[in-house]
């Protein structure tokens, strides 16, 4: 037994390493299998939001599947939901219009595109914001491959596949590494997220298990012995 726990702690410091982040324990995940599976579980959780929903995307068409988050989105800011989006300026590039944005923020949604071209950076393009993950109301998240459109469904009319793509539910202490990741891409776009307490709270216990998970210093090995 005492073997065996050896093996687990050595395990959990080997995986903690190489993630370069502790892991945390006590989390319910589920697996989602390409659109079918993700669009639905994600539009239940936004429609179920009762504080927030942060939500990030590095591709969104303005199509009938980005319509179908649009409206949910716009629900939710109606009711009184803080509801904040971020997209990437170059994913997105000719996929969803000024419009489409438009609408977004004129119904109340918060919405910030990630890193558009600017001329004094005129390499700074090069960046991108390829992460994609939703949270809502800081008990569940969503980290996934999928993007937001209609090719990631398919077109079973036109005999077109769905893209084949996984996502991941996730429900407890996980959910606010996920949060914290999508305050960071905001706080790049602009002003940082105002956090509700409870998630202030959950970040500084993250910070002081991030603390606690890093091994201390080896000490130096010792020298011959003098002569």
């Amino acid at each position: 037994m005492a073997d065996s726990e050896a093996i687990r702690r050595l395990g959990d410091q080997l995986f903690s390493r190489t993630a370069g982040a502790p892991l945390v324990r006590g989390n319910a995940v589920r697996l989602l299998r390409d659109a079918a599976e993700n669009y639905p579980a994600w539009l239940a959780a936004i429609r179920s939001a009762q504080r927030t929903v942060h939500f990030e995307n590095y591709i969104v068409h303005d199509d009938d599947a980005g319509q179908r988050f649009a409206t949910a989105f716009l629900e939710k800011a109606r009711d009184g939901v803080r509801v904040h989006v971020v997209y990437d300026w170059f994913g997105t590039l000719g996929k969803a219009s000024a419009g489409f944005w438009r609408r977004l923020r004129e119904g109340g949604v918060e919405v910030r595109c990630y890193n558009p071209p600017r001329l004094d950076q005129p390499l700074g393009w090069i960046g991108r914001d390829h992460r994609k993950c939703l949270v809502v109301d800081a008990q569940v998240a969503f980290v996934t491959g999928l993007c937001v459109g209609r090719m990631w469904e398919g077109a079973p009319e036109r005999g077109l596949a769905p893209w084949r793509d996984t996502g991941v539910e996730v429900r407890g202490p996980a959910v606010t590494e996920v949060a914290h990741a999508f305050a960071d891409s905001w706080g790049a776009t602009g002003a940082p997220l105002v956090l509700s307490l409870w998630l202030g709270l959950a970040l500084l216990v993250r910070a002081a298990r991030r603390k606690a998970a890093v091994p201390p210093p080896r000490p130096p090995a010792p020298g011959p012995p003098p002569q």
